[in-house]
C-alpha cells in the first residue's frame, strides 16, 4: 500500500458527538439553527453565516466549555490506535475541521495525541455571546463558493493518495478531492443520492480495515 494522506473530520468523525452542538446545548440557543437549517441546507445561507448566528447565543467561559466537552463529546472507537497504525505504516494523518481550535486542541490532548496536526477556525467565548475567529482559507472555492476545506487539504503538499474521514455538510466539497472517502451520517447520505462511492464506517477500525483492504481509487475531481 502506498503511503496515504488521511485526513479526518472532527466533530462526529473523530468525536462520537459534535462538539460545536454539545457547546450549544450547554451554553447556547439550539432553536436558532433549527429555524436556519432549510436555508442552509436549501443554499440560501452559507454554512460561516449561519454559525456566527447561533454561536453569538452562547455565554460561557472556555474553561465552562472545555469542561464540558471533555465530559461529554467522546472519542470515536479505535481513533487513537488507528493513528498510531498509520504512523507505524508511514501514512500521514491530518485533521481538517470547521470547528474551534481551543476545543480540537485540548481534546485531542485528553486522548494523548496532542501532538496531530489540525487546521480549524477558533472562537472567543464572550459573556457578550461567542465570536467565531475564522481561519484563512483563501479565495472561496469554484466548485462549491465557500472558503472550504479543499484549500487546506491543497495546501498540504501530499503527491501520494488521499482518504478522506467525515460525515457532514462541511465535508461535501473536500470528498470529491480524495481517492478514497469513508463516510457515514449526513455525508454517506449526500454521496448515496448522487451515486458517488464512498466506504460507509461507524468506528476506526472500520476505517482501518477499508484502507488495508486497499480499495481501488475513485479518481480525485479536479
Amino acid at each position: 500500500m502506498p503511503p496515504y494522506l488521511i485526513a479526518c473530520d472532527f466533530d462526529g468523525t473523530i468525536t462520537r458527538r459534535d462538539t460545536l452542538h454539545l457547546i450549544i446545548d450547554a451554553f447556547g440557543d439550539r432553536g436558532v439553527w433549527d429555524a436556519l437549517e432549510p436555508d442552509l441546507r436549501a443554499g440560501r445561507m452559507t454554512l460561516e453565516r449561519a454559525m456566527e448566528t447561533e454561536f453569538a447565543t452562547v455565554r460561557a467561559t472556555p474553561d465552562e466549555v472545555r469542561a464540558m466537552v471533555r465530559e461529554r463529546a467522546g472519542v470515536r472507537e479505535g481513533f487513537p490506535e488507528f493513528v498510531r497504525w498509520a504512523r507505524d505504516e508511514g501514512h500521514r494523518v491530518e485533521v481538517l475541521s470547521n470547528g474551534f481550535a481551543s476545543v480540537i486542541g485540548d481534546l485531542l490532548a485528553q486522548a494523548g495525541l496532542g501532538d496531530l496536526p489540525f487546521h480549524s477556525h477558533d472562537i472567543e467565548f464572550r459573556p457578550e455571546g461567542a465570536r467565531i475567529v475564522w481561519s484563512a482559507r483563501g479565495e472561496r472555492c469554484t466548485l462549491c463558493a465557500r472558503p472550504c476545506k479543499r484549500h487546506d487539504l491543497s495546501g498540504l503538499g501530499h503527491d501520494g493518495p488521499v482518504a478522506y474521514v467525515g460525515d457532514g455538510i462541511s465535508d461535501r466539497c473536500v470528498a470529491g478531492a480524495a481517492d478514497v472517502v469513508f463516510a457515514r451520517d449526513g455525508l454517506a447520505e449526500w454521496l448515496r443520492e448522487r451515486g458517488e462511492d464512498f466506504i460507509p464506517y461507524e468506528d476506526f477500525h472500520q476505517v482501518r480495515a477499508g484502507l488495508e483492504a486497499r480499495p481501488v481509487a475513485r479518481g480525485r475531481a479536479a
